[in-house]
């Protein structure tokens, strides 16, 4: 069985507890930086940023994927565990902000493998691991962009 295993990383250009609440934002549909790369919506719980709440995800990229994940740990300012529970997916994905001299390090690890049958049959002759790099690198250029022009306010 295709499993994924693919952790992508950027510098922004700010602390890690604005990056942190950056993400929770999006996540919890506050802004909307990372369209048109990723839409969200938070279904259960009143925010991405605790535990056991239940996040939709649409990404759109060479093909569309939808998935929904459950946030299972937090450590405000440092890191998000989730689950991935329904969808195309299953696993789990790992946000980490460590500081980096006065900068975050954003990385994002995606452990997963595809839930229906359709994904597990055509996913060895797709590129899945460089769609999501693509999709997540955008979404960490966009947040840079974001917060830069947010700063400038």
């Amino acid at each position: 069985m295709v499993k994924y295993d693919v952790t992508d990383e950027a510098i922004i250009n700010a602390s890690p507890k604005v990056v942190y609440k950056s993400v929770i934002d999006e996540m919890d549909g506050k802004t909307s930086w990372w369209m048109p790369h990723r839409s969200l919506e938070l279904r259960e719980g009143d925010s991405y940023g605790q535990v056991g709440a239940l996040l939709d995800s649409t990404v759109r990229s060479r093909f569309t994927t939808q998935f929904t994940t459950k946030t299972v740990e937090v450590k405000a300012n440092e890191m998000i565990r989730v689950e991935y529970v329904e969808g195309a997916l299953r696993g789990e994905g790992l946000w980490k902000f460590p500081s980096q001299k006065g900068k975050t390090k954003i990385s994002y690890r995606w452990q997963t493998k595809p839930a229906g049958w359709f994904l597990r049959i055509i996913g060895p002759f797709l590129p899945v691991r460089k769609s999501h790099s693509k999709v997540m690198k955008a979404g960490f250029e966009n947040l840079n962009n974001f917060l830069s022009e947010k700063s400038k306010k």
